[in-house]
């Protein structure tokens, strides 16, 4: 059972529950885990994603995606709590921005519910620990994991 605090902040009412449930379902099997895991994923507007990233990152500027994770644990500490525990394990929270995610959506061509899942997906493997900013290595095996999950829900989608 997934844990998920979903917050709608915006107007737009296009994405659910559901919506984020799917993405999520599909990208723990993926990673194999365990559906024990909780977490938030909050739809929010330009001015909160800015305040948040200034505060955050000291970056004065709107993004897309953000991800706070609840520990700064490591992966292999998460896999190990996720194998042996039934208990509830705490992620974080994610917080998108619709209003960054469908200016990229202009210049990519995609469609706005592939970003969004490819904006969850991404929150997620942060939460997990993945950082593409850390290292080369680290950052190969984040977007790998990335463009497997992506594929899966695409495929699941049609």
């Amino acid at each position: 059972m997934i844990d998920l605090t979903f917050n709608n902040f915006v107007r737009s009412k296009k994405y659910t529950r559901k919506f984020f449930e799917r993405i999520i379902n599909t990208s723990i099997k993926e990673l194999g885990l365990k559906p024990n895991l909780g977490l938030s994923i909050n739809l929010v507007g330009l001015a909160k994603i800015k305040f948040l990233n200034k505060r955050h990152r000291s970056k004065n500027t709107a993004t897309d995606v953000l991800s706070f994770p609840v520990q700064s644990s490591v992966i292999n500490k998460i896999l190990d709590v996720n194998k042996k525990s039934r208990d509830i394990l705490e992620l974080g929270d994610i917080f998108i921005c619709l209003e960054v995610a469908k200016k990229k959506v202009i210049e990519s061509g995609h469609t706005l519910d592939k970003e969004a899942s490819f904006l969850v997906v991404h929150g997620i493997l942060h939460l997990l620990g993945y950082d593409h900013e850390q290292s080369k290595k680290m950052k190969q095996e984040m977007f790998r994991l990335q463009d497997k999950i992506l594929k899966k829900l695409m495929a699941n989608s049609g």
